[in-house]
Formats: C-alpha cells, structure tokens, sequence
C-alpha cells in the first residue's frame, strides 16, 4: 500500500509534488491559488482532522457577496414600489411618476435609474455633480492655514513666532515633521472651534507622529537632521494642550529632550535658517520651563549664549535671553546652598555678586528698550480700563484689577511678561539670599540700594496680572492663551504665599493648574 501524501490538499488533488512550505506552499503561491493546508502530522498527538486554515479570506468574501445581494433585492423592491416597474433587470424612471397603464413611465425623456440616478429619484438627492474631491496635499494646505490663523499671533513673523511660518511653507520628506505638524494643527483649530472630532484626531495624530520621530532617531543621521529636531520642537507644542498632555510635565520632557538633541548637535553645527530658528524656540522654551524647574537649561553655556550673537538671529530680544537665560542656574544655586554646596558667607556673596550682575544686565535692557519706543513716539504700553478688552470683559466677570496693558503687538507683551517674569524671581532670589546672609550674620544688613523690598516683588506681579487681558484677546491668537499660564501660576502662588486672598481666588478661577514655587528653601 503506497504512503499517505503529507502534501497541502491542493497539490494531493493535482497530484503534484508538493514542498510542505508552512504556512503555505511555494507551489500554490506560483500558481496564485491559497494553499488550504495540511493533514494534521501523526506526531502532533492528534488523530485525524486538518491542520488549522485561515478561513479570513473566504469569510469576508462570503459576506461581501451575501451584502451585495442583499443590498440589490432593497434597491430592486424600492423602486419597484416607487415607479411600478419590476424587480428585475434596469428600471425605467420617467418624469411624469408611476410606470402605469398609460405608458409614461416608458416616457422618451426616461433614464436607466443606475447608481447615483436612483439616489436622486428615490431619496431625493440633488442631480448636481458632487464637489470635487480634495486631495491629501490640498487638504494638508488648508488645514496649515486655518491653523496659522489660530495659532499665531497677528503681525507677529518674528524671531520664534516665524519658525512656524517657515515650516508650513517647505516641504517635507521627514514622516515625523509632517505627523507633528499635522497633530498642532488638528489639536489647535479643535481647541479653538471646540470641535471633539478634530480633538480626537489630533490625539491620533500625536500618537503617529511619536512613533515616526522614534524611527527616525533610530536612524545614523538624527542626529544632523534639521528636520527631526522640528518634529520634537512640534511635538513639544501639543503638550501645551490639556487634549494631549494630560500628564504632569509632558511639555517639560519635550523641551528637555529637545535641548538634549540641540546639544548632541553642538552649536558649531547649526548654520541653517531652519537650524537657527529651531535654536531660537528651543531657548525660548528652554528659559519658561527653567523657571518653573529651577534649574540650569543648556541653553544658558556659554558656547549657547555666543551662537545667539548670530547676525541672522539677532533682534531686540537678544539681549535679554543672553541675560534672563543665566536666571534659572542662580535659582538652581541657591537651593544647593547648604546641600551640595557649603552654606557660607562667600558662596552666599559669591552668588549675591552673580545675581546682582545679571539683575544689571537686564535693566540695562530694559531702559534701552525703552528709548528705542521712546524715539519712535510711542509706549510700550499703555493703561487701559479692562472692559476695553472685550473678549475677557466678556469670559471673566471678575474686577479685582479694574485696568490691563494694551500693547502695539503681542511680541511686545510677550518680551514684557517673560521680563518681569524673569527680574521677579530673580529679586526674589536676591531677597532670600538677603535673608539668608543675615541669619548667618546677624548684625549685617543689606544696603538700601539693593534691599529687595515687598512693594517691589508685588509691582512686578501686578503688572503680569495686567498683561493677562490682553493675551486673551484676538490679536495674540493660541499662542497668548498659552502665554498666559505662568504668569498666572506664579501670581497666584505670590497672592496665596502673602495671604491675599482675594487677588489668589481671581487668578485661580482664570486657571487651576499646579503652581511653581517661588522658592524651594523653607
């Protein structure tokens, strides 16, 4: 008696030799058919039966082809009960109604109902042609528009605020940038429109655009890829947005981990318009979530500091991030002050020294800021009642500050905050330092000159809170609703830190997020 075959099934019935290939033989696969399988092998512990076949396939052609029917004997029996004509073969739909007695349904001005013809006949859908479909690339298009419209800030191209500008206008190859700029666009005009599909979306996107940037970084040439280090910039962006980062300090860990990727880099190369641009953000970023972490960004080493002397990135700003950029590592100091660091007379002096410094240095800044508007004829602010701010006259009803600064463009405010930012925790490091000093040496006092006194810490809050209005209005777009978090924070913790209540419940009904602090010493 011969053997059994241990063939696939196909190859036994066309008695062929077949090359047992798991899952499916190479045999049927040259001859485009699926291979059905194998007996189970006597070895298996089995008796009898077929090897396991995935039926997939022929499932979901079984139920295509029972769909389809089903779907012709709907559309058949419809018509029929609309034009009288019959359930078979191509019906005849006339102007006049029914297929009656007298003919008109066999009208010479009848048409085969086919397709879109019975839609229009039987549901009442209009004969017009359907819009023409968009394609990917033009959709892509206008969704960077609607998103540049509600994102940036109007008349804003400068410095960091053009690095979204010049993005949207190249194009990319990178699958990571156009995920990440997708994802900001998504999560932005659906924070703006209050659109939850659009939200969910973006989530989506988020979710595609992490996974592209971790392929890409695996790649030898990450780490010189301007365009990789967009799509993290990008990415750190939708963290800002409670849709997306959801979970504590997302945003934090995206501008850390962008510096990270800067400083693989190293400053020597960074010599395109993208790089430099990229470099301006990263700084940006880098100094706000400093501030609220207390610690020394990459960006304030000096090989950093010298590459913001870039002739093609200077502007007024430069200046003060060159200053304001060193703010964070006295803070982070000053916390070691008596952990890592000797709590003594000369660190303490030699930190007073630093601080006072770059306390200097940035009102140097300010006053040449100052005359630059001066000799322009205008103000860098002016005060305003806060009902001329419609859109947060009409979202808070609260007037515990009865005026706000009315700025000539959100640039202008935006530098204003983040100064008044920066000198108040600096005076209010330079405050604790005071103290500090005195507890170790309690006959000494510090000058009258440059005593830190309480009026001077709240005039710099006041005047974060005053800013706050005009980030709400059309002109600052997303991106000064999203400037408004820190001074918020920071204000409310100043208000609640000195007991005054009634300035800490109006800013924390603006915002209830977790508040830095002001100082980590007890």
């Amino acid at each position: 008696m011969p053997l059994r075959s241990t063939g696939c099934f196909t190859c036994r019935a066309r008695k062929i030799r077949c090359d047992e290939t798991r899952p499916s033989c190479q045999r049927c696969s040259t001859h485009g058919v699926p291979c059905p399988g194998y007996r189970a092998d006597n070895n298996s512990g089995r008796t009898g039966g077929i090897e396991f076949r995935d039926q997939t396939g022929d499932t979901v052609k079984r139920a295509k082809d029972a769909y389809r029917a089903r779907e012709k004997e709907i559309a058949a029996v419809a018509v029929q009960r609309k034009g009288g004509g019959t359930a078979r073969g191509p019906v005849v739909w006339g102007p006049g109604g029914g297929g009656g007695a007298n003919g008109r349904a066999a009208s010479r001005v009848g048409v085969t109902v086919l397709g879109e013809e019975f839609l229009c006949g039987y549901y009442g859908f209009s004969r017009q042609a359907p819009a023409e479909l968009l394609s990917p690339a033009v959709m892509r298009v206008q969704l960077y528009g609607s998103f540049m419209d509600v994102y940036l800030p109007r008349e804003s191209l400068r410095d960091h605020f053009s690095f979204y500008e010049t993005l949207v206008g190249m194009s990319s190859s990178q699958p990571a940038l156009v995920d990440a700029l997708d994802a900001l666009s998504l999560v932005a005009v659906g924070s703006m429109k209050k659109d939850r599909a659009v939200l969910d979306q973006s989530v989506r996107k988020y979710g595609d655009a992490l996974s592209s940037l971790g392929r890409a970084l695996a790649r030898p040439e990450a780490a010189s890829s301007d365009e990789t280090l967009a799509a993290a910039t990008v990415l750190g962006n939708c963290a800002l947005y409670d849709e997306i980062g959801k979970h504590e300090n997302v945003w934090g860990k995206h501008i850390t981990g962008g510096q990270q990727l800067i400083a693989a880099r190293g400053p020597e190369n960074l010599k395109s318009k993208l790089a430099l641009l990229l470099f301006s953000t990263t700084r940006h970023g880098a100094l706000i979530w400093s501030l609220i972490e207390r610690k020394a960004p990459y960006m304030a080493l000096p090989e950093w500091r010298n590459l913001a002397f870039e002739a093609s990135i200077q502007d007024s700003s430069t200046l003060f991030y060159d200053a304001a950029i060193q703010v964070p590592g006295l803070l982070q100091r000053y916390d070691q002050l008596g952990d890592t660091v000797a709590l003594s007379l000369e660190n303490i002096d030699d930190l007073l020294q630093e601080c006072e410094q770059i306390e200097q240095c940035l009102r140097d800044w300010l006053l040449d800021w100052e005359i630059r508007f001066a000799f322009e004829g205008v103000g860098m602010y002016e005060e305003r009642p806060i009902d001329d701010f419609a859109t947060f006259s009409d979202s808070v009803q609260d007037r515990t500050f009865e005026t706000a600064f009315r700025f000539p463009e959100f640039p202008i405010a935006w530098l204003a905050s983040v100064y008044w930012l920066s000198m108040f925790h600096l005076r209010l490091n330079i405050q604790s330092l005071h103290k500090l000093r005195h507890e170790l040496e309690t006959d000494w006092l510090p000058s009258p000159e440059t005593a830190v006194e309480e009026d001077e810490l709240s005039t710099y809050i006041t005047k974060l809170c005053r800013c706050i209005p005009f980030f709400c209005e059309p002109i600052s777009s997303s991106t000064g609703h999203i400037g408004i978090f820190l001074p918020l924070t920071t204000a409310a913790g100043y208000f609640i830190q000195h007991a005054r209540w009634r300035e800490a419940s109006a800013r924390q009904r603006l915002h209830a997020r977790p508040q830095p602090a002001l100082h980590r010493r007890p």
